[in-house]
């Protein structure tokens, strides 16, 4: 796991997360749910990849994708933490830039 990106992730999420609080009750409740996986973060305390972290139901069924930044922010953070980027998105990725140059 790459605790740096973790914690960047970690860093820019809380960021918006706090952004939008302040005028959005469900971003409130997303920062609220996050809190501790947050600061396990930000602090180095994710060494293993976690199973599932709170937050798909506000941008799948709440009213949060229309924060396109916080929904791209939220899934860089989930992914890192739940264990990165798969190979098989990796791979499809490289194949998707080759085929550009």
């Amino acid at each position: 796991m790459n605790q740096a990106l973790i914690q960047q992730y970690a860093v820019s999420l809380e960021d918006l997360l706090r952004r939008y609080a302040s005028a959005d009750a469900e971003a409130a409740r997303l920062l609220s749910a996050l809190a501790p996986y947050l600061d396990d973060a930000k602090a180095g305390r994710i060494l293993t990849p976690l199973e599932h972290i709170p937050g798909d139901y506000y941008f799948d069924e709440g009213t949060l994708r229309k924060y396109r930044d916080l929904e791209h922010a939220y899934s860089k953070f989930q992914i890192e933490v739940t264990g990165g980027e798969p190979p098989a998105l990796i791979a499809f990725r490289n194949r998707v830039n080759a085929q550009k140059n």
